[in-house]
């Protein structure tokens, strides 16, 4: 077998491959003959050993589901969130400004959910809930005067 882009052939094929290449490994092959037999590399082939290895049969299954860590709030504290940037601005809570930044939104989970967020988090959150950081304009407001009565 070729090198093939492996993320072009069917998870039902890859998994078929592990499990060819783990019986060809029980038969006596090396992790290199198996690498160029498959078509792929040798520390791809050591990765199926191990799961082989630490999970039997069905840790060569294809893994299906999210990767990736947990959400840090609930979907319960996420609909109440997006309730209370949709009702409410900033100002409602003491700040400044109508602007939903996220520092501003990580200390307001903080406050209602004591769950720690650090501000790219907060803005793949947003995202993901439909939102939008907002970023507040750096500069004088007078320049910006200064333009509309000239301009």
């Amino acid at each position: 077998m070729n090198n093939i882009d492996g993320r072009k052939i069917s998870d039902q094929v890859r998994e078929q491959i592990r499990f060819e290449a783990i019986r060809d490994w029980h038969a006596g092959m090396n992790p290199s003959s198996l690498a160029r037999k498959y078509g792929t590399s040798r520390k791809t082939v050591y990765e199926w050993i191990d799961r082989y290895e630490s999970n039997g049969w069905d840790g060569l299954k294809t893994r299906t589901g999210k990767t990736g860590p947990k959400p840090k709030l609930s979907p319960e504290q996420q609909q109440q969130l997006h309730l209370i940037l949709r009702s409410n601005s900033p100002i409602d809570y003491g700040y400044q400004t109508p602007l939903c930044t996220c520092q501003i939104v990580a200390k307001l989970i903080d406050q209602k959910f004591q769950v720690k967020y650090v501000s790219a988090s907060v803005a793949r959150l947003l995202k993901r809930m439909g939102f939008s950081p907002q970023k507040p304009r750096w500069g004088a407001w007078q320049q910006d005067q200064k333009k509309l009565l000239n301009g």
